[in-house]
């Protein structure tokens, strides 16, 4: 057999053959087609790690919690003091917990680290204001504060009562006693910070603000575009009303900051916010698209997907040009 037959056996299809290679390759060239242009019909969904991104700053805010705490606390474990063979007794009166000599706390049966603890606290400015601030203590045991509970006396001054002869201080549990014996403090000085230019460093000098809170601000801040009102701290975690009453006469905040996006001109990205999902920022990029531009900023609310609550916190933030 020449080796002409050869290759013609091998190389020679019929006209079935033929055909299905014709198939084949009509099949083959139809999905290059289809992937080269898809990307042009298929829009891509970007992953939100905003999840995730949350439970970093949960983690990360924890550790920074307790490293705050243990500027006001011992880290040693607390040891039960003995004297002559036997445990401390302790007694039970009513007491008020703000500078007890550390006499009184050792009638109450507390160890000598305890108080170190303590005093070591209120040297730094802490003060117990209601009962459940002594629980917070470290130094204290829960089944310690449990006992003490029913004893502690903190009296708080709720009325002034001026008269000519003296000025008296009128307390909730009944006692009145002159202003003048009292520790009174003086007319605070409010230094008040503006929220949407301040910095780190800033931020930290406000009372109760620490770094990773500061840091969380600006955070939160540069993801919104600005600060429009306080309440809007209240959507960092952690952040809750207690703070934000101890904290919102120090602050301020100047609307004319607050970055503005053109929604005539803006693509879906630059929309993008803890406020605006992902197909709603698309949808109001296409409403544009298949309708020309916007007139008013109201008119994104014929989108369907933008809600009178969304319009309410996005309104502030949007423009057209």
């Amino acid at each position: 057999m020449s080796m002409k037959n050869i290759f013609r056996d091998f190389f020679t299809f019929n006209k079935r053959e033929r055909n299905g290679v014709f198939i084949l390759l009509s099949i083959i060239a139809g999905l290059v087609l289809y992937l080269n242009i898809s990307s042009n019909f298929v829009s891509q969904e970007k992953v939100d790690f905003t999840k995730f991104e949350k439970e970093v700053q949960e983690f990360e805010l924890g550790i920074e919690e307790k490293r705050e705490y243990s500027k006001y606390s011992e880290k040693q474990p607390i040891r039960e003091e003995r004297l002559n063979g036997t445990e401390n007794k302790s007694e039970r009166f009513d007491f008020n917990p703000n500078n007890l000599s550390e006499q009184e706390w050792k009638r109450l049966g507390l160890t000598e680290s305890q108080i170190k603890s303590i005093k070591k606290y209120e040297s730094k400015g802490g003060k117990f204001r209601k009962k459940e601030d002594v629980k917070k203590m470290y130094c204290i045991k829960q089944e310690q504060y449990e006992s003490l509970e029913p004893y502690i006396q903190i009296s708080s001054p709720v009325e002034i009562a001026r008269t000519p002869e003296k000025t008296k201080s009128i307390f909730q549990d009944g006692k009145v006693e002159n202003a003048s014996a009292l520790n009174v403090p003086k007319v605070e000085r409010l230094n008040v910070i503006e929220l949407n230019s301040a910095d780190s460093a800033t931020l930290t000098s406000i009372k109760g603000i620490g770094a990773f809170y500061a840091k969380n601000i600006i955070k939160h801040r540069n993801s919104l575009g600005g600060f429009v009102n306080k309440e809007q701290l209240l959507e960092i975690w952690k952040f809750d009303q207690e703070k934000l009453r101890a904290i919102e006469k120090y602050i301020d905040i100047d609307e004319s900051k607050i970055k503005k996006i053109n929604i005539n001109t803006c693509e879906a990205a630059d929309l993008k916010s803890p406020y605006i999902k992902w197909t709603v920022a698309n949808a109001i990029v296409n409403y544009r698209k298949n309708h020309g531009k916007y007139k008013t900023v109201d008119e994104i609310k014929k989108t369907d997907l933008v809600d009178e609550e969304t319009y309410r916190k996005i309104v502030p933030y949007l423009i057209v040009d």
